[in-house]
Formats: C-alpha cells, structure tokens, sequence
C-alpha cells in the first residue's frame, strides 16, 4: 500500500475549505492532516503535523507571493500548489517566482487536482495547460519590474524604512513620532519623501506596498488596526506636485 500524501489546507473561506479537505480525503493515498485560515495558523501547523504538501487558495490570500514566500520560509523544502480562478501570465509568474511549485485553475475536475498533487509531490512543476511562453515572459517581465522597484528601496534611509513598519502597524504621524523620539513635523516631512521616493499616492497605498515588498511584516493579523486608522485618517495629497503626510 502506497503510503499518503499529508497535505495541508490554506483557504480563507471555512465552507470552501472544509468542502475541499472532504474531497481530497476521499482520494486513495491522499490525507489532509490540517486546514488553516491564514498564514499565521498555517505556520503554527507546519510544525505541529508536517505536511508533505501546502495547498493553499491565493484568490483569498492578502499578498499572495508573500504568503507561499513565508511558507516555504518557514518550512525549507515543503512543497506549494497554488489554487486559483485567475488566468494572469503576470500573476501567475509572481507565484512560480515566490516558490510555488504548481498552479491549477479552480474549474479544473477534481482529478486534475489530485494528479497535480502527486505531480508536485513528486518534485515536478504543475502548471496544467499552461502557456509556457506566456509565463516565461511573465517571469521575464516581472523581473525587470522587480529591479526597478529594487532600486526604488535602495533609496530609503534607516529612518524611512522605521516610519514605514510604523505606519504598517497602523499608527499616525503624532504616534510615530513619540515612538521614534521625533516630532510630528519631522514624521511628516519623511512621510512625504517616502511616498515621492516610492511614486505611491497615499498612506494606504504605500501600505499595501511595504506589505507586498518585504517592508513591513505581512499582515495575516488582519488589516483591522492598520486599515482603521488609515481608512479614519485619509490620506496624503499633493500639494504643489509633493505628498504631504497625514
């Protein structure tokens, strides 16, 4: 007897979740040992019963790169398949180059699914009836656009790099500052290279950004602090073509 493939569930939706690990652990030599609802649970689980396989639904994961980069971050070696119902060469590419070893579309039949875990599992790249240019292109692209945003980042100065884990926590310009010793003024003045230096419009925006690129820790906690106070304190404008913080 062939011994099971342990597999571990990422999907943010509970119904969908559990209806997926039911149909997974109906397949002969397949066994879903835990399901999680965001990363920070997917993390504590794959210590706890070491899967062989993450499945994990990107539709519903916030900053998806960055999510299958944590995993196999926190577990060296573990192997991804990406679930999702988006057909981006763009995004797609994004997936294979964080470390997903597979990516299969939500309208393929159930025993698509199952050979793509198998496939993976066996150390092979799953990407279905995908366009192998297309995602070549994509990979190509994307790491021209990756350069570019590199070089973006080398710009920042230590103090930068602190206001921006600052206001990734969610806190405002007057909190900053007593945090970091410096006045309210000085937070604006930095707040406003920041967002010239990043070319994003808004707190919110540069936000998401320092998320998707490493900047801040990834928000699995959930946008509620974050997104709150931002959402009450909107956001930086131009003012005589420069970002003024809020």
């Amino acid at each position: 007897m062939l011994e099971n493939i342990d597999i571990l569930i990422v999907d943010y939706e509970v119904l969908l979740r559990r209806a997926l690990s039911r149909m997974i652990d109906a397949e002969p030599g397949l066994r879903v040992v835990g399901e999680a609802g965001d990363l920070v649970e997917a993390e504590t689980l794959l210590s706890e019963v070491r899967p062989q396989l993450v499945l994990v639904n990107v539709d519903r994961a916030a900053a998806a790169e960055r999510v299958i980069g944590n995993l196999i971050a926190h577990t060296p070696g573990i192997r991804v398949l990406a679930l999702t119902s988006v057909i981006d060469p763009q995004a797609h590419a994004r997936l294979v180059t964080a470390g997903a070893a597979g990516i299969i579309h939500t309208r393929q039949e159930p025993d698509v699914l199952f050979k793509a875990i198998r496939k993976v599992h066996a150390g092979e790249l799953w990407l279905a009836r995908y366009d192998m240019a297309a995602l070549v292109n994509g990979i190509v692209r994307l790491k021209a656009a990756d350069e570019q945003e590199a070089a973006k980042i080398a710009t920042l100065t230590k103090r930068e790099h602190e206001i921006i884990a600052c206001i990734a926590e969610g806190l405002r310009n007057r909190q900053v500052g007593e945090r970091l010793f410096i006045s309210e003024a000085t937070v604006r003045n930095h707040v406003s290279s920041i967002l010239d230096k990043l070319d994003v419009s808004d707190r919110l925006e540069l936000v998401l950004y320092a998320f998707s690129h490493g900047l801040a820790r990834s928000p699995e906690r959930s946008y509620s602090a974050a997104g709150r106070d931002i959402a009450e304190h909107r956001p930086d404008k131009r003012v005589s073509g420069r970002r003024t913080g809020g």
